[in-house]
């Protein structure tokens, strides 16, 4: 079983990438292949509506760095995702990415490439949980639309300090459970 984590937090030692680190140190002691990527590094353009992936089988043109994340999803079996939220709503970087997924509706993924689980990992600023939940859900859709079975949605409150999590056992505790649930 092979489990990608995507990183799409520019911060190098995050709270994002920390924790995805701890879920996919997880999936690897369950038996699990891991591969992360960091997104941020990546140069990705916006989705050029050209429509070019609606006659070509769901390929995208954009020749970028999104052809080494389309690679790694179709490889894998399951994704998970660590966002920051920074303004009421995923990323940039995170954003980028769901666009340009849209190639993929063209196409019949499940289909293709076969199910595959999804987890989010969202840190926030703002303790209140649920603050962005709604805002959240709708962009995360994307992924049910195209067939991926979601394995867990996390967020995780107060962390406006990089590297804070390191100091709360309890997020620790529930991205170990991303990294479980996600095999």
């Amino acid at each position: 079983m092979k489990i990608l984590g995507i990183n799409t937090s520019p911060r190098d030692n995050g709270n994002c990438k920390i924790a995805l680190e701890k879920a996919l140190e997880t999936a690897k002691a369950e038996g699990a292949e891991v591969e992360l990527i960091n997104s941020n590094k990546l140069n990705i353009s916006a989705c050029q509506a050209d429509n070019y992936c609606k006659a070509h089988e769901g390929k995208c043109p954009v020749d970028d760095d999104m052809q080494q994340i389309y690679r790694a999803i179709e490889e894998a079996d399951g994704i998970i995702f660590a966002i920051p939220v920074y303004f009421f709503d995923v990323n940039a970087q995170m954003k980028l990415i769901i666009d340009r997924l849209y190639s993929y509706f063209q196409f019949p993924f499940a289909e293709t490439y076969g199910t595959k689980k999804v987890s989010f990992i969202i840190s926030q600023g703002t303790p209140d949980v649920a603050a962005f939940e709604n805002t959240l859900k709708v962009q995360f859709g994307a992924f049910e639309f195209l067939g991926f079975e979601l394995a867990d949605f996390v967020v995780l409150g107060d962390n406006n300090i990089p590297g804070a999590i390191n100091e709360k056992e309890d997020q620790m505790a529930q991205v170990v459970e991303v990294g479980k649930n996600i095999l």
